[in-house]
């Protein structure tokens, strides 16, 4: 992952680069305090107003409960249902988690075969060969026009930076654009060949260009199948039942501390459930935790135009 640590804070809270936004995957603190403490990537920003609704919630029963009594409800059975929620939000964290990490290897592939593409394209060429030189411009344009296809954007500032306007602007105009510069690197492979590329080194560089198209359909897949809406319902209900119930069992021992109690056994609850929704896509920006993919598309373009110059 050291293409990524470029890019990303380091443990002791460092600056965040411009490029990277306050909501990308960062190693942890070492220091304890300052990472229980983090505002900035938590999900409590987002979950503190259901925390404060149902803390207030919580206080009307206590009035409630001086009006009736004799209404109120046993501890007993949200001690189990509590253990099965437990049990049902686990299961949503570890769904988010092995989409998390998938797209996080599907990414490494990325940097990998961009890195052997360029390579055999270009160290395999003739000397000189302005073919070849474009051909690694394409490449390292390639895993930006799949980080932005993947947002659902279509900004392409890096690769107007490589390609031009021209380009650019054919590009963006394609439904699908990763398909479409796939496209272009097999034709530019072609045009090699026939420059005095061989059958061998062309074979290997159309392997690893198939491998790249074979990734971002594999990034595609996650990002376009949520997991089970009805898993989420179930969750969600049971945890609003939850809400509404237990302050009832809680005011009769706990009177006007009722609230807080409640807040405090709510609060993991709507996190750990938030969680498993932010790691659903790892791509989008506006998630929390999400991919660092600026910083790899940046390292593979950087990498990849390298090679022009180790040739040397």
């Amino acid at each position: 992952m050291s293409e990524v640590l470029k890019a990303l804070p380091d443990s002791a809270g460092k600056a965040v680069p411009h490029s990277i936004d306050r909501f990308t995957n960062q190693p942890e603190a070492k220091d304890f305090i300052r990472t229980a403490l983090a505002w900035t990537g938590s999900v409590t920003p987002r979950v503190l107003p259901r925390v404060f609704i149902a803390a207030l919630y919580a206080l009307g029963v206590c009035y409630a409960y001086r009006s009736f009594p004799s209404f109120s409800l046993p501890i007993t059975p949200f001690e189990y249902s509590g253990a099965v929620l437990g049990l049902l939000l686990v299961l949503r964290i570890n769904a988010g988690m092995d989409r998390w990490w998938e797209a996080r290897k599907i990414w490494g592939s990325i940097v990998n075969q961009s890195r052997n593409l360029a390579i055999i394209g270009f160290a395999y060429s003739k000397d000189g060969d302005p073919v070849a030189a474009r051909f690694l411009r394409w490449v390292a344009a390639w895993p930006h026009v799949m980080r932005e296809s993947l947002r659902k954007e279509k900004g392409l500032k890096a690769v107007q930076n490589l390609l031009g306007s021209e380009e650019t602007m054919r590009i963006r105009e394609r439904d699908h654009m990763p398909t479409y510069v796939g496209v272009r690197i097999a034709k530019q492979l072609t045009e090699l060949r026939q420059r005095g590329l061989d059958d061998f080194a062309f074979q290997r560089a159309e392997r690893e260009r198939a491998l790249l198209i074979d990734n971002i359909g594999a990034c595609e897949r996650i990002r376009n199948t949520p997991i089970p809406y009805v898993l989420a319902v179930k969750i969600r209900r049971f945890i609003l039942l939850l809400a509404i119930l237990l302050p009832w069992a809680l005011v009769a021992r706990a009177g006007f501390f009722a609230p807080l109690v409640t807040a405090l056994a709510l609060y993991p609850l709507f996190s750990l459930d938030e969680i498993g929704a932010e790691l659903q896509n790892p791509f989008s920006p506006r998630n929390l935790s999400h991919l660092p993919l600026t910083g790899i598309c940046n390292t593979i373009e950087s990498n990849v135009l390298e090679v022009e110059t180790a040739n040397r």
